[in-house]
């Protein structure tokens, strides 16, 4: 176990690292049972993240997904400039125990859990994952792992994977980088906590998306950064009121791409006006490009680190979305100059991502297979995504406006006016349906009200089957 918590007086966390259950899991499991025993009390503030990384010696961004899941929860919450906290208000049903027959146990090694539902987000097929292949390259490196797997210390990944990923990134976005400036993560919340500790101080403002992605808002706030909400219109963020609000932001997060939630894709003159604003007040433009490989209609444009003539952008990138979200991978790219910046930051805080799928992968793309293994998705995401929009028609209209992006996993239903989203989230769920709320991603209070419905995961008929079942929840 580690050493207890220093700074708090309800109670010592500690970590088992012989335990099987995750870290993040072990540190949300032991703040949510102080929580539910009284022992840490409503509007109790807790430890920085940085804190209880140094004090559990464990990396920031595990701590850091530890307390995004206590926040997705309902038992914490997070203010600008008062840190995070315990709930003031805690939900009736996280206090109060269920009554014993009614209490369900945690479901056992080898039990079959509930099949996800439409639309529940996050999820990829299974059915065409390469399975055998996987197996087999893994089997390959591990059976009898070459010395240089077992000896390998560079904080940055192993090398292979860096390589392929700047050649799979010249090929498919049109960015010519080098290996040296591409850094392994272990997904998005690593790559955002270390871009914040490599580039941001305590108070910088940076510009997020208006709606936007509510992760990323919340874990470079949780850093310290100020967040400045700029809307979205039709070509993305918009370049003119994120100077008017913050022109002397440090930087600015944005997915032109697919821009999160509303699927909108950033033109190259807005791209042009972002890049120059960034260049004159000497800010970072932090490019998160998800799922740019899913795009059925039309060409890409080239990725925004393309464009950069100035090395002020920043790219991000996962492997959750274009392959598969078990192998907890992905990756940063950032220019030459601050290579060293984020290489002393990454070996002074935390351990890099497991190396376990790191040569497999390397592998995996090199030989072209990866590649293949996209087109061959993007064509069975088309398929789904036209059926689901079929489907959806009957409704369209008089329910809701299908915002159907040509690109990404998902799909958006623009409410009526005067409809909430939250309460048609609620009574869907009652039928078993899941969806997003478009209201959940806004920071401020004026929120367009919609839906988002995640095709990835489902068959087409399971899909065009509950896209019936929802419009008649919604009539």
């Amino acid at each position: 176990m580690s050493r207890p918590l220093l700074g708090t007086s309800a109670s010592e966390i500690g970590i088992d690292r012989e335990d099987r259950e995750p870290i993040q899991q072990q540190i949300a499991r032991q703040i949510r049972s102080l929580v539910l025993s009284g022992r840490l009390k409503p509007q109790s503030r807790l430890p920085s993240t940085r804190a209880l990384s140094e004090e559990l010696a464990v990396a920031r961004a595990t701590v850091v997904e530890a307390y995004e899941q206590l926040l997705s929860e309902g038992y914490l919450e997070t203010r600008s400039g008062s840190g995070t906290r315990v709930a003031a208000e805690l939900p009736e049903t996280l206090l109060a125990p269920a009554p014993r027959e009614q209490r369900k146990e945690p479901p056992r090694a080898g039990q079959r859990r509930e099949p996800a539902r439409p639309f529940r987000s996050g999820l990829v097929d299974w059915e065409n994952f390469p399975h055998d292949d996987w197996g087999r390259l893994l089997g390959r490196f591990w059976r009898n792992p070459p010395v240089a797997l077992l000896e390998h210390n560079d904080p940055f990944g192993w090398m292979a994977l860096r390589e392929a990923v700047a050649r799979h990134l010249y090929e498919w976005r049109g960015i010519g980088c080098a290996a040296g400036q591409v850094i392994v993560t272990a997904g998005g919340l690593d790559a955002f906590d270390l871009i914040g500790r490599a580039i941001l101080s305590a108070g910088d403002k940076v510009w997020f998306e208006e709606p936007g992605y509510p992760t990323a808002r919340r874990i470079f706030s949780l850093g310290g950064a100020a967040a400045v909400p700029v809307p979205v219109d039709a070509e993305g963020l918009v370049v003119s009121k994120g100077i008017e609000r913050a022109g002397d932001a440090r930087a600015a997060f944005v997915t032109p791409a697919r821009q999160y939630p509303t699927g909108v894709t950033m033109p190259l003159a807005r791209r042009l006006e972002l890049l120059d604003w960034a260049a004159a007040a000497d800010a970072i433009v932090i490019e998160d490009d998800y799922d740019s490989e899913y795009r059925y209609v039309g060409k890409p444009l080239p990725a925004l680190m393309s464009l950069d003539s100035h090395a002020r952008v920043i790219y991000t990138g996962t492997f959750s979305k274009v392959f598969s979200p078990i192998v907890r991978l992905g990756y940063i790219v950032v220019p030459k100059a601050l290579v060293p910046r984020f290489r002393a930051e990454r070996v002074s805080h935390g351990a890099p991502p497991s190396l376990m799928a790191q040569p497999a992968l390397a592998e995996f793309m090199a030989s072209g297979a990866f590649a293949i293994h996209i087109r061959r998705m993007r064509r069975i995401y088309a398929a789904r995504r036209r059926a689901l929009i079929e489907a959806l028609k009957p409704g369209d209209g008089r329910l809701y406006e299908i915002d159907a992006s040509p690109a990404g996993l998902m799909l958006l239903l623009r409410l009526k006016a005067g409809a909430s989203d939250e309460e048609a989230v609620t009574r869907l769920e009652s039928i078993g349906i899941e969806a997003q709320s478009l209201s959940s991603h806004y920071a401020g209070r004026s929120r367009q009200q919609g839906l988002l419905l995640s095709f990835a995961g489902f068959s087409e008929a399971d899909l065009a089957g509950t896209a019936r079942t929802l419009i008649e929840g919604l009539s």
